[in-house]
This record gives structure tokens, C-alpha cells and sequence, in this order.
């Protein structure tokens, strides 16, 4: 798992890949500054993470949902929240 100067990497993050080699991902972050925990949406390109919006489809959305959700990069309180808006 990927550690910089700014956040460590929790968890294995939830990914959903593209034909073109990019990727979305939802990642599950300890920012060291503040000693938070927060959720990343994040676009990679060639490897490196891209200083633009993640734009995907609901479709991909959901695909990208559920690998994140498999890998536990939601708390169990997340998970019953997000249900209960449903």
C-alpha cells in the first residue's frame, strides 16, 4: 500500500479499470497532518494520479461501489448509513 508525505493508504483500494489503462479509484486514507481518516474518489492515468475530476457512468459508479465495498474500504457505520438512505 502507497504511503507519501501527505496520507498512508489504509486499505487495498476498490478500482474499477478502463480499456485505455485508467482507472477510478475509492481509497481509504490516514491524512497525516490532521490524523484523519477520509475516502478518496481518485482518477489514475498511466500509473499516476491525475489532477482532474473522476467523471464515470452510474454503471461504472456502481461497479467501482461494490470492488470498494468488497476490499472494506467503507466502515460497517458507512455501509448501514448509506443503506438506510436507500
Amino acid at each position: 500500500m502507497r504511503d507519501t508525505k501527505y496520507a498512508t493508504e489504509l486499505r487495498e483500494p476498490g478500482v474499477k479499470k478502463w480499456p485505455t489503462g485508467s482507472e477510478g479509484r475509492i481509497e481509504r486514507l490516514l491524512i497525516k497532518k490532521s490524523r484523519t481518516e477520509e475516502i478518496r474518489f481518485s482518477w489514475w492515468k498511466d500509473g499516476r494520479l491525475a489532477t482532474r475530476p473522476l467523471d464515470l457512468s452510474e454503471e461504472d459508479l456502481l461497479t467501482l461501489f461494490e470492488d470498494a465495498i468488497a476490499k472494506d474500504v467503507f466502515t460497517t457505520e458507512f455501509r448501514a448509513r448509506l443503506k438506510g438512505l436507500l
